[in-house]
C-alpha cells in the first residue's frame, strides 16, 4: 500500500494567537509536528519489528534478531510538508528529514490547505491513500487506515469515515476529551444532510459499532482511497479555494469532502473506533472548566 500525506504548516511568532500557527509557542509546535510525522511512520509505516533475541554485537549488523511483525504495516509512505515563505519551524523538528519532504508552496499561509489539494491533483493515480492532517495530530492506531478501508468495502465510496479528535489529561475529572461536537444544524445544511442515511450500523472484530452523521463534520483531517480521490478531483468545485465553512483553514480540511460525500463519525457508544489526538490542549483543563 502507497501512502501520500500533505501536512499544512505555518508559524508566526508574533501573531494574534486566533491559532496556534500565529502564536509564540515555538517549542510546542516544533515538537507537535514532529509527533505527528513520526506517529505516521511509527503506527502505519514497515519499519517495526519484535526482538527475537540478543546476541554478540557484529560490526555492520547490530547484535539483535528481529522479526518482521504487523503484516498490515507494509505501507510505503510519503508525506509532504508544505510551507510558505520563512515562516516555519521545519529546522527545529526532531525527526529526521528524510521521513518527510519539505514542499514550499505559493499561497496565502491561511490557504496552505487547498495548496495541498494540489499536490493530491498532481498524484492522482499513484496512490492508495490520500491523507490530509494539521499539523498538531497524531495517530496512534496501528489499525487506522485499515479501519478506514473496512468502513468503505463495508458501506461505499460515498461515505467517508472521519476520526474524533481527541486531547489527553491527567486532571480530575476528565482524563480523555473529544472535542469537535455538534453544531447548529443550519450551520452545515447547505451543504450536508445529516438525515439523509443518518445512521450506519455493522459488527467489527464480534462486537457491534455504529457511525452517524454529524452537523460537525470537522476533524483537522481527511483519508480518502484513490477512487474517492479521483471522485472528488473530478468533481466541478475541486481547487475552488471556498472558504465559506467556518474559515479557510476548516473549510480546507472539511468543505470540499463534505459537498461530494457523505461524512460519519463513530458513534458516542464507540467514540474510541477512529480516534487522532490533538497534541495542543486547547480544551481540556484550558477552555473547558469543569468545577
Amino acid at each position: 500500500m502507497k501512502i501520500l500525506v500533505t501536512i499544512p504548516h505555518f508559524h508566526n511568532a508574533s501573531g494574534n494567537g486566533a491559532y496556534g500557527s500565529t502564536g509564540p509557542e515555538s517549542a510546542r509546535r516544533a515538537e507537535a509536528l514532529s509527533h505527528t510525522i513520526a506517529g505516521i511512520h511509527q503506527n502505519l509505516g514497515p519499519r517495526q519489528a519484535f526482538l527475537y533475541c540478543l546476541h554478540n554485537h557484529v560490526p555492520g549488523r547490530g547484535n539483535g534478531r528481529l522479526v518482521k511483525v504487523n503484516e498490515q504495516a507494509g505501507a510505503s509512505i510519503d508525506i509532504a510538508v508544505c510551507t510558505v515563505g520563512d515562516k516555519h519551524l521545519i529546522e527545529q523538528l526532531s525527526v529526521p528529514k528524510s521521513m518527510f519532504h519539505h514542499q514550499t508552496v505559493t499561497a496565502d499561509p491561511m490557504m496552505i490547505g487547498f495548496a495541498c489539494q494540489r499536490i493530491f491533483q498532481a498524484h492522482l493515480g499513484k496512490y492508495d491513500f490520500y491523507c490530509y492532517m494539521e499539523d498538531d495530530l497524531w495517530i496512534g492506531d496501528p489499525y487506522f487506515l485499515a479501519k478506514v478501508s473496512w468502513f468503505s468495502r463495508t458501506f461505499g465510496d460515498e461515505a467517508v469515515l472521519l476520526p474524533h479528535r481527541y486531547e489527553l489529561g491527567t486532571a480530575e475529572p476528565l482524563h480523555k476529551l473529544y472535542i469537535d461536537g455538534p453544531v447548529r444544524p443550519d450551520f452545515t445544511v447547505q451543504w450536508q444532510n445529516v438525515e439523509d442515511r443518518r445512521t450506519l450500523e455493522s459488527e467489527y472484530l464480534g462486537a457491534p459499532v455504529a457511525f452517524e452523521r454529524w452537523t460537525n463534520p470537522h476533524s483537522g483531517c481527511f483519508f480518502l482511497n484513490a477512487a474517492q480521490m479521483e471522485r472528488w478531483a473530478s468533481s466541478p468545485g475541486f481547487l475552488d479555494g471556498d472558504c465559506s465553512f467556518a474559515g479557510p483553514l476548516e473549510s480546507a480540511a472539511s468543505l470540499g469532502v463534505m459537498k461530494n460525500f457523505r461524512i460519519y463519525k463513530p458513534a458516542y457508544g464507540n467514540a474510541g473506533f477512529l480516534e487522532i489526538r490533538h497534541l495542543h490542549n486547547r480544551y481540556l483543563g484550558v477552555a473547558l472548566k469543569t468545577s
